[in-house]
């Protein structure tokens, strides 16, 4: 595979085909066809060769994740570029047609990376909120409850000014990258795209989903709230990645101005969803079997571990629970 790195003695032209030829190369995944693909090389023949890079041609990529990226790479060159440039021998028409094939090809890729996730959505997801924390450091928690067996965690702060929560949210991206979990953040698509977080988690009357897609990376994972079944569906029309569904149990945590959902309606919601489902609302060590039971791949909780007097050992047990019960840690 061509390196995605420019060299800066080569032209952007050069980086530029020799992005696109690699790319054209990807043979993607069965089950997720990307048809720009066959468009990239359809466009190939009609471009001027470039001439020879410096780097050693170690065969297609592999994966949507490495072909992605030289897609970026190549859509980054092409805006910089420069039409009077004599290194430069396309025409704005044929500038203007890359550029909307690369932005098809990202967004399929995109789609292929965010499927190729759906495994990270599993086990213990515990959200930090500094309202929620007994009084101590909200990293303090968070490490606590990686240390415990957390896969994934999301940082939901909703009082203070983003500005003042980016430092946590900078700091947990550290610890999760680390220790290979998942850092999801609440609300705030810009902030999850400056910190590089695994993803954003939105409710129904938050940033819509397309809207949201704008200020992420294509690879970046995208969660959404729902109190009813048809509110799920809706949820995976719009192109959610995953679903959460709640409360389960009565929660003292977040008012949802509305009765628990129960079991029964998560057996239905998990009949319904065709992504990673997640359950939340109410649920602690004594009352996770059943949700997991009832097929639910992963389990949110903010109290059950913020609100613990010792935040790992609550983390670890409800670890042992989900596994117990059959669900993956």
């Amino acid at each position: 595979m061509t390196s995605a790195g420019a060299n800066p003695s080569q032209s952007h032209y050069q980086v530029i085909f020799h992005c696109i030829e690699s790319a054209s190369r990807f043979v993607p995944p069965v089950l997720s066809p990307a048809p720009a693909l066959q468009d990239l090389r359809d466009l190939i023949p009609s471009l001027p060769a470039a001439s020879a890079m410096a780097e050693t041609d170690d065969g297609p990529p592999t994966s949507a994740q490495q072909t992605l990226e030289l897609v970026g790479v190549a859509a980054e060159m092409l805006s910089h570029l420069d039409e009077s440039s004599s290194a430069n021998p396309l025409g704005w028409e044929t500038v203007s047609g890359i550029g909307r094939v690369l932005d098809e090809l990202t967004g399929q890729l995109g789609a292929t990376v965010r499927r190729e996730k759906a495994d990270l959505v599993r086990g213990l997801y515990v959200i930090i909120d500094p309202q929620v924390t007994g009084g101590r450091d909200p990293l303090t928690i968070a490490q606590a409850a990686i240390q415990g067996g957390a896969r994934m965690l999301q940082l939901r702060d909703k009082l203070r000014d983003k500005g003042e929560s980016l430092p946590l949210a900078r700091e947990l991206q550290t610890l999760c990258h680390q220790a290979g979990a998942s850092l999801i953040l609440n609300d705030h698509a810009d902030v999850a795209a400056i910190v590089g977080a695994a993803g954003l988690h939105v409710g129904q009357t938050d940033l819509p989903v397309e809207q949201a897609r704008q200020v992420l990376a294509p690879h970046q994972v995208l969660g959404r709230s729902n109190h009813e079944i048809e509110e799920l569906v809706e949820s995976e029309r719009m192109g959610a990645d995953h679903v959460a569904f709640g409360a389960i149990y009565h929660t003292d945590t977040k008012g949802v101005g509305r009765p628990p959902q129960g079991i029964d309606r998560l057996l239905v919601a998990r009949e319904t969803a065709q992504t990673p489902l997640v359950a939340i609302g109410g649920i602690n060590a004594e009352n996770a079997a059943p949700v997991i039971e009832a097929g639910a791949d992963a389990i949110c909780v903010t109290a059950a571990v913020g609100s613990a007097a010792e935040p790992e050992a609550a983390a670890a047990k409800l670890v042992k629970v989900i596994e117990e019960a059959g669900g993956r840690v």
